[in-house]
């Protein structure tokens, strides 16, 4: 596909974690081109919703599609990073599901709507070129609502220039502090950064911490609705979000609030590489938790159910993998395995009582007698391990 060539020609900052790049960056060409793409193509305006958070985003971004699609409302999401193909990224729900674009779509739209302007978008990141083309494909789809999951962050991010109508901030943890800021409080002025003057109400996922909330209460200075939401903590963090997704869409849009409340979890679909089961039996279930907060939710989560269990982790250079081991000492682990493949960072030394149970690993090789074996494994880390742990899952099963 000349849309996928084109794509893998431009400079992908979450594969080289080059962030440096951040340092002097600004919105100011992209927005033009955001404005002069704009009015070229005539984009229509739905209701755009953009989700910014540390942890939580991507699946709460998921339910507020799978809801308005339920609804009957064509939605449209926009999500990254992806497990297998570039084209999850801009995905179209109907009736709840969400349904991959269509090849020859996305190509005819590229050809007659990016060709001719190729030179405009040559200079483009990878994350910034997805999300223009985001925007005017779903544009293209006539879609009546649209989900933007951010990036990084929120102020400098490129789905802030979609000016959304409605904000959603998840939970706040400590990520890429390079970039937003070494505590809480200056990472959660980034994320609130995405708002714009045409913001007409922001949720926001119960921080649980007084100064936080008293920051955000007092933000923004213009005039933006805010809700807190308590969390109804579930069993798994999915239903979670669930509810809190729920919560906020009854918010943004009261006059469905009845029909919003009568779609339960069972109704929805799970969003895919969030606590999925790959295979049953042995059962192995990924996660993209990467930071020491979700880490240590989804292992718990996981633990509740599973009394012994093997743990398959990897981290990417950028992430604190000293905190992330500390949150898997008391957990019932049988066996950990550390990745550390081509792109992936190299662990520090280990705490005592991990020592013993402990592998490092670089080649997909060695991890075929785990997969095996009649323990269940949990894998956590990276989306980039997904495709990963397929090939080997249905390899091993071939064998």
């Amino acid at each position: 596909m000349q849309f996928l060539d084109f794509l893998h020609s431009l400079q992908n900052i979450e594969k080289t974690r080059n962030f440096n790049v951040f340092k002097s960056y600004t919105l100011e060409g992209l927005s033009k081109l955001f404005l002069s793409q704009s009015s070229k193509h005539k984009v229509h305006k739905p209701i755009r919703i953009s989700v910014v958070g540390t942890n939580g985003k991507g699946s709460t971004s998921h339910y507020l599609a799978s809801l308005l699609s339920i609804l009957g409302y064509k939605t449209g999401l926009y999500t990254s990073p992806h497990l297998l193909s570039p084209l999850e990224r801009f995905q179209i729900f109907r009736d709840g599901k969400p349904q991959l674009p269509n090849e020859k779509d996305v190509e005819d739209f590229f050809i007659h709507s990016i060709l001719p302007d190729r030179k405009e978008f040559e200079s483009l990141s990878y994350f910034e070129f997805l999300t223009i083309f985001s925007y005017l494909y779903f544009s293209f789809q006539k879609t009546e609502f649209e989900i933007w999951e951010a990036g990084l962050g929120g102020r400098l991010d490129a789905t802030k220039l979609v000016q959304a109508d409605f904000v959603v901030l998840t939970k706040i943890g400590v990520d890429h502090s390079e970039i937003l800021g070494d505590s809480k409080e200056k990472i959660c002025l980034e994320k609130l950064g995405i708002l714009t003057d045409v913001c007409r109400g922001l949720v926001v996922m119960d921080p649980k911490d007084q100064g936080l909330e008293t920051m955000i209460q007092n933000y923004p200075k213009n005039k933006t609705p805010v809700r807190i939401v308590p969390l109804e903590e579930k069993p798994t963090y999915l239903e979670t979000n669930f509810l809190f997704a729920k919560t906020a869409l009854a918010t943004f849009v009261p006059e469905k609030k009845i029909q919003i409340e009568s779609i339960t979890w069972i109704d929805t679909e799970p969003p895919r590489g969030r606590m999925e089961v790959l295979r049953p039996s042995p059962e192995i279930v990924f996660d993209p938790a990467h930071n020491p907060e979700a880490i240590a939710t989804t292992t718990h989560e996981f633990a509740k159910s599973h009394p012994s269990f093997s743990l398959v982790l990897g981290s990417l250079p950028d992430k604190d993998r000293e905190g992330i081991l500390a949150e898997l000492l008391d957990l019932p682990i049988h066996s950990l395995y550390l990745w550390e493949g081509a792109g992936f960072g190299s662990f520090p030394e280990l705490p005592e009582v991990l020592r013993t149970k402990t592998t490092k690993v670089q080649t997909e090789d060695e991890l075929i007698p785990l997969f095996r074996g009649r323990l269940p494994v949990l894998v956590l880390g990276s989306f980039r391990l997904y495709g990963i742990v397929a090939k080997l899952i249905q390899n091993t099963t071939n064998m």
